[in-house]
C-alpha cells in the first residue's frame, strides 16, 4: 500500500480552558502533529489565550507550529470548525485532525487513525470519558423520539461524536458541518450527511482519545438547555425525508422535549429546562439564534 505523506494540521476549537487546551496541544506534539490552528471561540478578549502565551511560546520550541484566530466573539462549533477548514484550505492540502479542547489523543493513536483513513474519508477513535474505559464513537440519534442511544431504536440514524475525527483532505476543504447549528446537532447531521453522499465514516478500534465531558457548557445552564432544544427542533426539519416524515417527528418533539425539560427541572430543582425549551422554541419559529454565551468570568 503507497505511503500517504499529506500532512496532518490540528484544528481546535477553544474556550476559556486554558489547561485543557494545552494539554491537547501537547498531546498532538507528542504524536507528530507539526502544525495546529486554535480558533478562539472564548469571547473574553484574549486574556484565556494570553493566559498560554509562554507555554504556545514552548510548543512552538518543541516543532508544534500554533496558530490562534480570533474571531472576536463565540461562533459556535460549527461556524468555528468551518472558519478553521477555510483558514487551512486557503494555506495547505493537508489531513485535518478536529480534536475538542477539552480532550486528548493517548500514545499512538494519530498512526492508527491514519491507517484507517486510508479506507474511509472521516475516522473517528475510540472514546474515554476521564477514566472510564474507551467506547465506541458512534451512536444512534433516534430521528422520530429525538433520543440518543447506543443501539439502534425505532428510526436510528448512526453517527460519530464530533469531540475527534480525523478528516481526509478532500473532505476538509468542504463545509464539514451545517452552521445553523451553534452547539449540539452538528455531529448528527454530519452522520445524515455522510450517509446521504455515500461518504463512510469509520471507528479506528485501536485509537483511543480521553475527553473530559462539559467543559465548556455547564450541563443545566440557559446556555446549554437553549441549544439542545434548538437543535432538536432543527433536525427535525433536517432529519425529515418527506412532509409526513416533519409532521411526525414535530408531534414527536411537543411530546419528548417537555417530558425532557420537566425531569431535567426536577434534576437540577431549576426552572432553567423550561425557559430554554421556551426560548429555543420560540426561535426557531421565528428564524433566529441567539448565543447565550455567558459572560467572562474574568472580564472587568
Amino acid at each position: 500500500m503507497e505511503t500517504d505523506t499529506t500532512p496532518i494540521t490540528g484544528l481546535v476549537l477553544h474556550f476559556r480552558t486554558p489547561e485543557k487546551t494545552l494539554a491537547c496541544l501537547n498531546s498532538l506534539q507528542r504524536e507528530g502533529v507539526c502544525k495546529a490552528v486554535v480558533v478562539d471561540n472564548s469571547e473574553d478578549g484574549g486574556r484565556s489565550i494570553a493566559a498560554m502565551r509562554d507555554e504556545l511560546g514552548a510548543l512552538r520550541n518543541a516543532g508544534l507550529d500554533v496558530e490562534v484566530l480570533n474571531p472576536g466573539r463565540n461562533l459556535g462549533f460549527a461556524a468555528g470548525v468551518n472558519t478553521g477548514l477555510a483558514h487551512l484550505a486557503a494555506a495547505q492540502f493537508c489531513h485535518v485532525l478536529l480534536i475538542n479542547s477539552d480532550a486528548r489523543l493517548a500514545p499512538g493513536a494519530l498512526d492508527q487513525m491514519c491507517l484507517t483513513l486510508q479506507t474511509a474519508p472521516v475516522v473517528a477513535p475510540r472514546i474515554a470519558q476521564g477514566n472510564q474505559s474507551p467506547t465506541s464513537p458512534f451512536a444512534y440519534y433516534d430521528r422520530l423520539l429525538g433520543l440518543i442511544t447506543n443501539s439502534p431504536a425505532v428510526m436510528p440514524l448512526r453517527h460519530a461524536s464530533g469531540c475527534c475525527l480525523l478528516i481526509h483532505a478532500n473532505q476538509a476543504r468542504l463545509p464539514l458541518f451545517d452552521q445553523d447549528f451553534f452547539f449540539y446537532g452538528e455531529d448528527v447531521m454530519l452522520g445524515f450527511t455522510t450517509e446521504q453522499n455515500h461518504l463512510a465514516e469509520r471507528e479506528c478500534p485501536q485509537a483511543i482519545a480521553i475527553h473530559a465531558t462539559s467543559s465548556s457548557a455547564q450541563n443545566g445552564s440557559i446556555f446549554y438547555e437553549y441549544h439542545i432544544n434548538r437543535s432538536h427542533w432543527l433536525l427535525v426539519r433536517k432529519l425529515a425525508r418527506n412532509p409526513l416524515e416533519q409532521f411526525m417527528f414535530v408531534a414527536a418533539r411537543c411530546i419528548t422535549l417537555p417530558l425532557r425539560a420537566l425531569v431535567r427541572s426536577l434534576r437540577f430543582r431549576s426552572l432553567v429546562a423550561w425557559r430554554g425549551l421556551f426560548e429555543a422554541t420560540t426561535d426557531v419559529l421565528r428564524g433566529r439564534c441567539r448565543s447565550f454565551t455567558p459572560p467572562s468570568s474574568t472580564a472587568s
